[in-house]
Parts: structure tokens; C-alpha cells; sequence
């Protein structure tokens, strides 16, 4: 019966938002191009607004660009464009056409124009919240076959074991829920039993940009967003064809005494994509397949992936957008180490023990409203996924189907002005072998954000989610998650900003409703288990010295609630479930800077992120938590030539083996990349100094020094 009131919602949105619609007689016509300031080339791609308004537009191929129905001036057109410093001016009657913009480059890439963080296109600085951006030149420059390999390098970004963890709100979980939301093109992308991100289900080579939005964000994005949100945005096809092929091929280097093969251990892929417009129409088409013998006994990968994307009109600010990506991989599995001196073997009775999965996701964004004073956006998804273990002690299988949608009307009563009303409606359906029952689960929301110009220099922001969470057979969750911000920003190169707001995650379906045996010890269902929340605040500051130095920096302090764990079963032995168990803390400071030391020559990127956190059952630490965390990237000659390091110090706490030996963990990334005859090359030294270091889990080391060479010719 709820789910039969949304189509009539989305109707009423249409009626209400096709009302407030203004007549465009009268109206000011804006036009003009865009070029680069150094070299007087268009720039195509530029994102061109209408400050206050639902207006934008994007520069075609000879970087011009027209906006139809603006009001008549005084107006404030905004243009930005990745790698360039953002271009802000008030026009007036007689300055609306032919406008001649260029565009200064920067040095290095900082975050400017953003969508996650409010669901509509805004200037960082802007924001009441912590951002991180990753461009998709710097993407490309990492050399990177997933997107976990270049996130770690995000600000305020931590991987544990694989698992990502932003300002200390996660620790381990292996598959079972991620307090991290991930998105891709502002649709959901995680797994529907678990809850977890699948980096290989992830584009790669066709993305813009990496968008990062810290702290809990549930207010917009709802469950999950209990740390944060990352949202992946792909690129439109181009106006000219456009062929991309990559293939790389890398060696591992394992130390003699710890080998155990004679053989050698490789990594290999090919990826093929073609990008062109058909009249008003642009498509992607992506394929390509992986292979690894994996650093470690047991380790062998094969993957193959496929993503189209379409685009209509192309060169419209408001597409339609439709994609799917389909996923396939094989893997061997390793859980842990034979022993201290064997380090890179498992138990000989889980050789051979491996895993297939197959995930689907497809979705559109529709647009079918865009006014000067409203914008309506739908964006329907399916997700499906598919998994089976082939161990040697269990068969366990599941399949899940994800199916939902996302409904959001932005208003813009006037230029200080906007308000973003939203609904959201999921059912997913699992079959397996390893869930009991097997559950249903519908998640139901409704949203508002209202974000008002205070002053010239003082901008507020307040947000209201409501959540509803209901699995068959277990206890219903509803959640109300509020948010306040206030961003104070005195000049351009100066912003302030703090925030307070409530983060919440529904239990996932492997957290509540396993039943089977891992390791030798039960796991059954919790069917009372709740979700978590989170209460968290942030003050923060952006300041842009010059061209030649940018930092951000960040004091955080969250409080979590509910936090869900593994633990004994009640009035069992040798029992475990997934329990409602940890209160906790987590306090500290995130910064990053960018500096230009040679222009062109020497760049420095530097993230620090400093955790305090707080189990306050035990008044330890929270476990897989290193209280320093540090990574630095010194790049020379455009890129040429670049020195990744990673360091975290030792971990204080873990859930198993509490004894072994733990210490800090060092790494030398070394990367270098040129052009040969119109190709791009790239070669990869990961590990340079050979680091003996536990992967943050107990026994799993991690990766070996390994050498990849990668070729990307474009046709």
C-alpha cells in the first residue's frame, strides 16, 4: 500500500513544479565561449551557471555555450571547468551575449564545483561540509586498475584491508556493511546482501571526477552515509569519436624467503572503449578483462567487465542518462597466514577454495522538468547480484534484486534561495542458502534541504530525512536524521564552515539474517537487530594562499550508537550474531594542503588525519584505528615523474590474535609516465622498499614490491 502512493507523489511533483514554471518573454538570453587563458583554446566541458536558478549549461566542442530564460539582469554567471580556477562575475542587460570568458589554469586539482554534497551543482566553498575531490586526470596519473587503488590517497580517506574508512568511522568488516555510501552517478552502487562497495563493478577510464563528502550525510543520501559519501561521476561522451585501449602487464616480486613457487606470479588486463556521438545521442562502450596470479598462495583473479553509457540530448545541461555495468569475477580466496615464517600460504586444506560473482547495475536519470525556478530529477535503478562460494567446507550461495528509485525537486524561489524536496522507494528480494529466512527488505524515505543566502558573506543550510527500514520477519527501523550548516566565506580565497547532522545505517541483510559456520563456530540470525546512528560535528576552514598553495582542515567529533559487532549469542556456546553492542567515539582533525613548489615542476599533495577514538564499553580504542594517518605525493614535471608514500601508525586494538606483533606500516609507491609516438606510457613500482607490513588485519600481509607497465594508445 506505501509503495502504490509513490507514482501519485512523482505526479504531483510534475503539477506542482510545471506551475511555478516562469514565462520565458522577457527574459534575458546569456551567451557567449569559453577559452583557456594561456593558449586560447576552447575549453569544452565547462559547467556555466546561473547563480540562484536552476540554469546551466555546458560548453560545447568549441567551448561556446547559450542559456535561455535567465531574468533580466543584474544576474551572476559562474563557470567552471576541472583543472582551471572558477570564473564568478554579475552581469548586466548589456553584457548577457557574446561574452568572451577565459579560464586560468590551476596547478594542481582542487575541489570546485560539487553535487554530492547538497544533490545540486555548488562551489565547495560553498558547502557546509568537508569535501575531497579526485579529477579524473589525476585518476589516470595514478596508473590504477580499481578506484580503491587511488582513493586511499583522498583526503581524509583510510583503507583497511580493503575496506574504506573515512575519519575513523569504520574499522573491518569483511563484506558486511559499509559505513560508507558509494555512488555512481548519484545512483546507489553497493552490494544487496552485504552492503558492501565492489570497486570492480566501478568504471575507470571514463570518469570526470571522485566526489567525497565526510561525515555523516544521511539527511541527503539516507542509510549507509553513516561516515560519508563517494560519488563517481562519469564523463559524457565526446563530440569526435574517441577509442581508448589499455593494456598493462606486471610482476610480482616476491622476496626468496617467503616464496612459495618457483613460478611467476603476474597480472595482466585489457580494456577496450569507444565513445561517439550519433546525432543528438552520445554512447560509451566499455569492455575488458583482467587477469592475476595474486602475490599470495591462493590468490588467482580473472574478472571481466562491461559498462555502455547513452546520453540525450548530448549537449543539453539537463540529460537523460542511462548505463549499466556488468561484472564477472573468479577469485581464490585467502583468510589468513599458515604461520609467522609462511606468511604468504594458507592452510593446505583451503587450497583451491574460491569465489565466482557477477553483479549488475543499471540506471537512469531523467530530467524532465528544468526551469528557470525548478528542476525535477528521477533516477530509477536495478541492482543484481550473484555469489558462490566453492570452499572446501562450504557451498554457500545468494542472489539478490535491488529495485528502486530516486525522486528529487529543486526549487529556486529566488537568486539567495533554494530548496531541494526528495522521496525515495527500494525492495529487495534475496534467495540462499546461508540466510534464514530468506528476507525481503523495503526501505522507504522522504527528504528537504532548505539553503538560504544570509548575507554577502554568510550562507545557512537546514536538511530533514526520514527513513523507514523493514525486513521480513525482523524488527522495523525509522530514523529521523536532521542537519544544520553555516558556511562563512569573507572573501574567495577564505571559507569557513561548520556543521552539525545525524548519520544512520540499517543493518545489512548478511549482518542480520546469517545462519552458518565460519572457522569452525556458528553464526545465526539476529532477527531483533537495529541500525546504527551517529551524531557528529565539524568545524572546518578552505584557504587559498595563491595559485601556488591550498589547504583545507578539519576538527571533527562524532558519537556513534548501536554500532553493530559480532558477539557471543545469548545463553550460547561457540555461537556468534551480529549484535547491537559498541557505543563509541571518534575525534580529530583531517588537512590536507597542495602546494606548487616549481611551478609545472615540483607539486606537493599532503593528507593527515589525526583519530582519537573510544570504545566506550571498554575505554580501549576502537580496533583497526591508527591514531596517524599520512599520505604525501610529490610530483615532478607534469607528472612525468612521481613518489607516493603512505604511513599509518601501529594499531592499537584488534578483534583477533590481539598478541601478535603489530607495527607502523611505511610505503613507497614510485610512478612514471610519458608519451611514445602519440601513446601514453606508464610504469608502476608499488612497494618500492620491499615493506614487510600486516595489512591491518591480523595475518594477511600485504602486497610484495610489484612492477606494472601500462600502455593507453587513443585513436
Amino acid at each position: 500500500m506505501r509503495s502504490r502512493g509513490w507514482p501519485t507523489a512523482g505526479i504531483m511533483a510534475l503539477m506542482i513544479s510545471a506551475a511555478m514554471a516562469r514565462e520565458l518573454d522577457g527574459q534575458a538570453a546569456i551567451g557567449g565561449s569559453v577559452f583557456d587563458a594561456a593558449t586560447g583554446r576552447p575549453v569544452a566541458g565547462a559547467t556555466v551557471r546561473v547563480t540562484g536558478t536552476g540554469l546551466r549549461a555546458i560548453t560545447r566542442a568549441d567551448g561556446s555555450f547559450s542559456i535561455q530564460g535567465a531574468d533580466v539582469a543584474p544576474l551572476r554567471l559562474t563557470v567552471s571547468a576541472d583543472g582551471y580556477r572558477a570564473w564568478e562575475r554579475d552581469l548586466d542587460a548589456s553584457s548577457t551575449v557574446d561574452l568572451r570568458i577565459e579560464l586560468a589554469r590551476t596547478l594542481f586539482e582542487v575541489p570546485d564545483l560539487v553535487v554530492t554534497a547538497s544533490r545540486e551543482a555548488t562551489r565547495s566553498g560553498e558547502s557546509p561540509v568537508s569535501v575531497a575531490v579526485i579529477g579524473g586526470d589525476e585518476l589516470d596519473a595514478r596508473n590504477v586498475i580499481t578506484l580503491d587503488e587511488a582513493l586511499p590517497f583522498a583526503q581524509g580517506v583510510i583503507f583497511n584491508s580493503g575496506q574504506m574508512d573515512i575519519r575513523g568511522a569504520t574499522g573491518l568488516a569483511r563484506g558486511v556493511g559499509s559505513r560508507v555510501l558509494m555512488l555512481l552517478d548519484g545512483h546507489r552502487a553497493l552490494s544487496g546482501v552485504g552492503a558492501s562497495i565492489e570497486y570492480e563493478a566501478l568504471p575507470t577510464l571514463d570518469v570526470d571526477r571522485i566526489e567525497i563528502v565526510k561525515g555523516p550525510h544521511s539527511t541527503l543520501w539516507g542509510t549507509n552515509a553513516l561516515g560519508g559519501v563517494v560519488n563517481v561521476v562519469t564523463k559524457r561522451p565526446p563530440a569526435t569519436p574517441e577509442t581508448i585501449v589499455r593494456a598493462y602487464y606486471g610482476l610480482f616480486d616476491t622476496p626468496s624467503d617467503i616464496s612459495f613457487t618457483d613460478e611467476n606470479l603476474d597480472m595482466e588486463g585489457l580494456a577496450l572503449q569507444h565513445s561517439r556521438r550519433i546525432g543528438d545521442v552520445g554512447g560509451t562502450v566499455f569492455v575488458a578483462r583482467e587477469q592475476s596470479d595474486g602475490f599470495r598462495q591462493n590468490g588467482n583473479l580473472e574478472r571481466w567487465r562491461f559498462r555502455a553509457k547513452t546520453v540525450f540530448p548530448a549537449e543539453s545541461a539537463n540529460p537523460w542518462e542511462l548505463f549499466i555495468n556488468w561484472t564477472r569475477e573468479d577469485a581464490e580466496e585467502f583468510f589468513t597466514w599458515l604461520s609467522p615464517e609462511r606468511p604468504l600460504e594458507v592452510d593446505p586444506l583451503e587450497l583451491g577454495d574460491w569465489i565466482r560473482t557477477t553483479d549488475v547495475i543499471a540506471g537512469i536519470t531523467a530530467n524532465p522538468i528544468a526551469t528557470p525556478t525548478a528542476r525535477l530529477q528521477i533516477r530509477p535503478q536495478l541492482y543484481h547480484g550473484r555469489s558462490q562460494n566453492h570452499f572446501h567446507d562450504n557451498e554457500d550461495f545468494h542472489r539478490s534484486t535491488r529495485l528502486g528509485t530516486d525522486v528529487q525537486l529543486s526549487l529556486f524561489p529566488s537568486r539567495d534561495h533554494s530548496l531541494s524536496l526528495g522521496a525515495e522507494v527500494a525492495v529487495t528480494g534475496v534467495t540462499s542458502n546461508f540466510l534464514s529466512p530468506d528476507p525481503d527488505v523495503t526501505d522507504l524515505a522522504v527528504f528537504a534541504q532548505d539553503e538560504v543566502v544570509i548575507s554577502p558573506t554568510v550562507r545557512g543550510s537546514f536538511g530533514l530525512r526520514l527513513d523507514y527500514h523493514k525486513a521480513s520477519m525482523a524488527e522495523e527501523d525509522l530514523a529521523l536524521n536532521p542537519k544544520l550548516g553555516l558556511v562563512y566565506q569573507p572573501n574567495e580565497g577564505l571559507s569557513f564552515r561548520g556543521s552539525l547532522s545525524r548519520g544512520y545505517r540499517a543493518p545489512s541483510i548478511s549482518e542480520q539474517f546469517t545462519a552458518t559456520r565460519v572457522f569452525g563456530f556458528r553464526v545465526v540470525p539476529n532477527l531483533e537487530l537495529s541500525g546504527e546512528s551517529a551524531w557528529a560535528g565539524e568545524v572546518g576552514a578552505t584557504v587559498a594562499f595563491s595559485d601556488r598553495v591550498w589547504l583545507d582542515a578539519g576538527a571533527f567529533w562524532s558519537e556513534y550508537d548501536d554500532l553493530i559487532e559480532p558477539a557471543q549469542a545469548p545463553n550460547e556456546i561457540l555461537t556468534f550474531q551480529f549484535r547491537n553492542v559498541a557505543e563509541a567515539r571518534v575525534r580529530g582533525l583531517d588537512a590536507g594542503v597542495r602546494v606548487g613548489v616549481v611551478p609545472n615542476r615540483l607539486n606537493v599533495m599532503a593528507n593527515y588525519v589525526l583519530l582519537d577514538t573510544r570504545d566506550k564499553r571498554t575505554d580501549t580504542a576502537l580496533p583497526y584505528r591508527s591514531r596517524h594517518n599520512l599520505t604525501t605525493t610529490l610530483s615532478g614535471w607534469n607528472d612525468w615523474v612521481a613518489l607516493d608514500i603512505r604511513h599509518r601508525s601501529r594499531v592499537d586494538e584488534v578483534l583477533a590474535f590481539p598478541f601478535d606483533e603489530r607495527k607502523s606500516i611505511t610505503l613507497f609507491d614510485l610512478r612514471f609516465s610519458g608519451n611514445v609516438l602519440g601513446t601514453e606510457v606508464q610504469a608502476k613500482v608499488e612497494n618500492l622498499f620491499q615493506a614487510e607490513y600486516v595489512d591491518v588485519q591480523e595475518r594477511s600481509p600485504g602486497q610484495t614490491r610489484s612492477f606494472r607497465l601500462t600502455v593507453s594508445p587513443k585513436f
